[in-house]
């Protein structure tokens, strides 16, 4: 971890890093489903990149559906959880095959770690009354995965990411002391000018 450490703050420290992207997309996952917003620095190597992001993750119930109310005519949700993971991760992406793929994409190996903000809320009543005093907490959290930036006109881009992310909390939340699992991240960048 040292090491990690020192390779990052020496390449932040020493620059190289000339390319800059903004992004926004969508994760959908094992335990639910989200939106994020993330940044990502280049080294002009073109190798690797150093990354930021903050995820809204809603949590879902492995039982919970929709059905419809006949009495009001309207769709609802029923046996859900009132769950919501806001995920922030710093990490690296790693691009192997730079040079020796000749059209628009790269494969990446990737690794983030950073800090999860769980809100609980109530599991019944209107939305003020489940979120007027949610139970928080923070823990650690990662995601390691594998991805493809495809490249577009414009210079803009297109990451697709899979892997693994890891939810793991200090105390149970809805009976449950783990929402790791798979995770489906599509990324839709911009470089910044």
């Amino acid at each position: 971890m040292k090491l990690l450490f020192c390779f990052i703050f020496s390449s932040l420290l020493f620059g190289g890093f000339n390319q800059i992207y903004n992004g926004f997309g969508l994760d959908i996952g094992s335990n639910g489903s989200g939106i994020f917003i993330t940044r990502q620095v280049t080294h002009e190597s073109e190798y690797y990149s150093l990354n930021g992001e903050m995820r809204f993750y809603d949590i879902k119930a492995s039982d919970e559906t929709i059905v419809y109310n006949y009495y009001s005519g309207q769709y609802q949700s029923v046996g859900g959880k009132s769950l919501i993971m806001l995920p922030i991760f710093f990490g690296a992406n790693y691009y192997p095959f730079i040079g020796q793929i000749e059209n628009n994409f790269s494969p990446f190996l990737t690794a983030r770690l950073g800090g999860v903000l769980s809100l609980d809320g109530e599991e019944t009543g209107t939305f003020r009354e489940r979120w007027k005093a949610p139970d928080t907490q923070i823990s650690p959290g990662g995601f390691l995965g594998i991805g493809i930036d495809f490249k577009l006109v414009g210079q803009s881009s297109v990451s697709v990411m899979v892997g693994l992310e890891l939810l793991p909390l200090n105390k149970k939340i809805d009976g449950m002391d783990d929402y790791s699992g798979t995770l489906i991240h599509i990324s839709f960048n911009r470089r910044s000018k």
